[in-house]
């Protein structure tokens, strides 16, 4: 039996849901992706923005679910949830999500590492023994894996304080922002000896729903081509994220 599109399912219930982790607010560190405004308290940030967005042109109301980043993946496989609205699009990963065609932010993936080895270069960490610490269900892990082959992964939902306390040598993150840099002066990001940052990936966010489901996808190619043109994506995503960023080149 054909599922059933869940583009109907939503219009039909009246509302889109969208799995959240809340971070803290930009002034703490963490990147503007999805936190609680401190003044209203209301959802914040490019994720719930996104999926207000979509929401608002659906017609529909926004149903926040919240839950933790390594399950939103499974819960949208599940019907549980019925998109995500950012995240990262890659090969393994789109086996099992089907990715909007239009791009949200790029994302660059840096290395954090302790301020008095900032300049020792990408070789300087290709050594025996290394620990790496990454964000809990991230696509980080993968690239992690990819250019520190026998490296020690170890996922964290806060790998700063891993590198802090000298538990990992090394963050293989993304979205670091100026603050974030602010707030951690004993942190650097990786540098060449000739202070090139080091950018182990660049890549980029992406709508994603479940595989199998043309109607919804053509709809989302259709609201993100509606969107860009508007100039609401490139504002977001762009303009305001970039913004806060401290990783750039």
């Amino acid at each position: 039996m054909t599922q059933e599109s869940t583009l109907n399912e939503v219009l039909r219930r009246g509302s889109l849901r969208i799995p959240i982790e809340y971070l803290g607010a930009p002034d703490t560190g963490a990147p503007p992706e999805m936190y609680l405004d401190p003044e209203t308290n209301e959802p914040a940030g490019v994720a719930p923005r996104i999926a207000a967005m979509i929401a608002e042109d659906l017609g529909v109301d926004l149903e926040i679910v919240e839950m933790p980043w390594p399950d939103q993946i499974p819960a949208l496989l599940a019907r549980e949830v019925d998109l995500l609205p950012k995240h990262t699009a890659f090969p393994a990963r789109a086996l099992n999500q089907e990715f909007t065609l239009g791009r949200l932010m790029q994302i660059r993936l840096t290395c954090q590492v302790p301020a008095d080895e900032a300049h020792g270069g990408l070789a300087s960490f290709q050594r025996e023994g290394l620990r790496i610490g990454v964000w809990h269900g991230s696509s980080n892990r993968d690239v992690a894996e990819r250019i520190f082959p026998g490296a020690e992964i170890v996922d964290a939902s806060d790998p700063t304080e891993l590198l802090l306390n000298d538990k990992v040598d090394t963050i293989v993150g993304d979205a670091i922002t100026s603050r974030y840099l602010e707030l951690n002066p004993q942190l650097a990001l990786l540098r060449e000896p000739d202070g090139k940052l080091v950018i182990l990936s660049k890549e980029y966010n992406k709508v994603s729903i479940r595989p199998g489901d043309p109607k919804f996808l053509n709809w989302l190619n259709t609201w993100y081509d509606y969107r860009a043109g508007q100039g609401d994506i490139e504002k977001l995503c762009e303009t305001w994220w970039e913004s806060f960023m401290g990783d750039r080149e």
